[in-house]
């Protein structure tokens, strides 16, 4: 009767054991406890999502608009047309023209953050004066304002004192291959010259 009994707990053991043994792996392979990232992922990352979606992947766009940033920053503040001004001169956020089935809301996205990068730069404020968009400027004045008061708009400036950065991005397919071609510009809006140009080639399957 002993030696049953010792058996019969010597198995309970083994059994517990297995199952700890079991947990632990499971634990191992399910990564960090829900919670300790705060759900965030790296936005340069090429997710699962990004893999399956017919959108243009995210951590591409990304990366783009790290690109056009860094590029602004760079030719902008050594252009002498630009640093030879005595004042500021007005830089206007342009309209984006998507040809792509990615949503436009992705390319608005990578839109301000490129204007808040530029925002942040020394060297583009002390040349240029960040304006935000006319329109909503002007329903806020509106919204803000009593009849009483000029409701006439907000300020515009001069044309030959304005450059404009507008994106335009486009897409082909070719069976299951998506070629995308995006391109942000700035544009002097009085000659419409083109003064910077920043373009960006990707193929996705």
């Amino acid at each position: 009767m002993h030696t049953s009994y010792f058996s019969r707990w010597s198995e309970s053991r083994t059994t517990l054991t297995l199952i700890l043994l079991a947990l632990l792996v499971a634990g191992c392979r399910s990564g960090p406890p829900r919670g300790t990232t705060g759900g965030r992922i790296d936005p340069h990352r090429t997710t699962d999502s990004d893999r399956a979606s017919s959108s243009a992947s995210g951590a591409a766009l990304w990366e783009y608009s790290d690109q056009v940033a860094e590029a602004l920053v760079r030719d902008l503040s050594g252009l002498d047309r630009i640093r030879n001004t005595p004042t500021r001169v007005a830089l206007e956020i342009g309209d984006l023209h998507n040809r792509t089935n990615t949503p436009t809301g992705d390319f608005e996205l990578i839109q301000h953050h490129i204007r808040g990068k530029l925002q942040k730069s020394r060297l583009i404020r002390d040349h240029f004066l960040i304006l935000a968009d006319p329109h909503r400027m002007d329903s806020e004045k509106r919204r803000l304002t009593t009849s009483e008061d000029d409701n006439t708009g907000t300020a515009r400036y001069k044309p030959d004192q304005t450059y404009v950065l507008m994106g335009d991005f486009f897409e082909s397919r070719r069976g299951s291959t998506r070629r995308y071609y995006f391109e942000f510009t700035l544009t002097h809006l009085a000659s419409r010259e083109l003064v910077f140009s920043e373009s960006y080639d990707l193929a996705q399957r």
